[in-house]
This record gives C-alpha cells, sequence and structure tokens, in this order.
C-alpha cells in the first residue's frame, strides 16, 4: 500500500523575499510575472523489518510502504509554523518536545489508516517496549527542481526477551503510549514470530521531497 500525502503547509502563505514557497511576483499587476510552484512538500514512508537469530542468521523479513498519519501532517504543521512549544491544538497532541523517532511494535492485525493515532496492540514486554531509535539523514541536493529527496532514516535493534508475534509497527514522538504522544506513522504486517535472545531490528525511512514541479 502506497501512502504519499501532500502536505499543505505552504497555503496561504506568501513568503516575501525569502521566496520559500517558490511564488514569484512584480507589482504590474496587468502582467504578472509569477512563477511556477516548483516544489509541493511531499511525505512517504517505508518501513522495513529483520528478524535475526543469536547468530545473526536472519529469521524473517518484512519490507512495506506505510501510512502517514493525518496527526502527522497537522504535527509537521504546527512544528515548522508555531514552533515545538507551541502547546496543544491544530490536530497535534503535545507540545512536540521530542522527535519522532520512538518506534514501537504490536500484535494487532487491524489494517493501518491515516487516521490511527496508537497501535492497536503495542507491546510492552519480551525486550520489545517502545524506545528511541537511531536517526541520520541524507540530505536533498536539488530541492523540488530535482529528482533527489531529504531521506531521514530511524533504526532500533530490540533485543528479544521472550516469544512474541508481531504484525504491526508505529513511529512516534515520546517513550509511551499516552495523552500527549503522537503517532507519526504505522504499518501491519504478516506476523513474525521472535524468541528469547532474537533481535528485532525496525528500520523506518521517511522521504522529504518532491521532483514534480507544479505549473
Amino acid at each position: 500500500m502506497k501512502n504519499t500525502i501532500t502536505i499543505v503547509v505552504v497555503a496561504a502563505i506568501i513568503a516575501i523575499g525569502a521566496g520559500f514557497a517558490g511564488f514569484g511576483f512584480t507589482s504590474n499587476q496587468s502582467s504578472p510575472n509569477q512563477t511556477a510552484l516548483v516544489t509541493s512538500a511531499l511525505m512517504s514512508g517505508h518501513m522495513q523489518l529483520v528478524v535475526t537469530d543469536p547468530d545473526g542468521q536472519i529469521k524473517a523479513y518484512r519490507q512495506t510502504d506505510n501510512a502517514i498519519t493525518t496527526k502527522a501532517e497537522n504535527c509537521v504543521a504546527k512544528l515548522l509554523f508555531k514552533g515545538p512549544n507551541s502547546g496543544t491544538g491544530n490536530g497535534c497532541t503535545g507540545a512536540i518536545t521530542n522527535p519522532f523517532a520512538y518506534i514501537a511494535v504490536g500484535t494487532n492485525s487491524a489494517t493501518e489508516t491515516n487516521t490511527n493515532v496508537d497501535l492497536g496492540a503495542e507491546l510492552t514486554t519480551s525486550g520489545l517496549t517502545r524506545a528511541l531509535g537511531t536517526v541520520s539523514i541524507a540530505n536533498s541536493t536539488s530541492g523540488g527542481t530535482g529528482s533527489t529527496s531529504s531521506d531521514v532514516t530511524i533504526t532500533k535493534a530490540f533485543s528479544v526477551s521472550g516469544t512474541q508475534t508481531v504484525t504491526e509497527a508505529g513511529l512516534f514522538n515520546d517513550t509511551a503510549a499516552t495523552s500527549t504522544d503522537s503517532m507519526f506513522a504505522r504499518k501491519v504486517f504478516s506476523g513474525v514470530t521472535v524468541n528469547n535472545q532474537d533481535t528485532l531490528t525496525v528500520t523506518w525511512t521517511i522521504k522529504i521531497g518532491n521532483s514534480t514541479s507544479l505549473n
């Protein structure tokens, strides 16, 4: 399921001078010199999950696109234009004081949607408690007029201490499922069984950018 969601964070905003949104105007109203809107901020997500045994042998592998949530869109807009400590509102829970770099896994198999706010059955035992991942960023080199995107990768290797069948994963901005966390993305997949001393590695890649001009 491919989920590429347009984030409308520049609507009705004219970035005078800085040209942030790619607009250009002259004062001649009869013959305006308006450039194309050369970039529309797009985000898409991709998840990879690998289970290895104590000897490092791969036991299971999943990779798939995911659903980026509506709350994620609202949080991106809020963070960019109101700041991280702007309180609640805008459809985004909490003050966004932590990054969207916490990975959780669970056992629910209900299909993901962009309206999900939590995992269906998040795991908190067997070494699979929600945890902060390692973040790396590959910068875009050509902005909205080229073919590259800014790729954010979040990876967490869970050291498993019990037997579970994992069927879902999510990307969050906090360490626990509370009223102040927000879920950025969720994905359901065919179950993988993990056992004591296995390693479950979840990698999320979020692509930010667009190679298509809007004329």
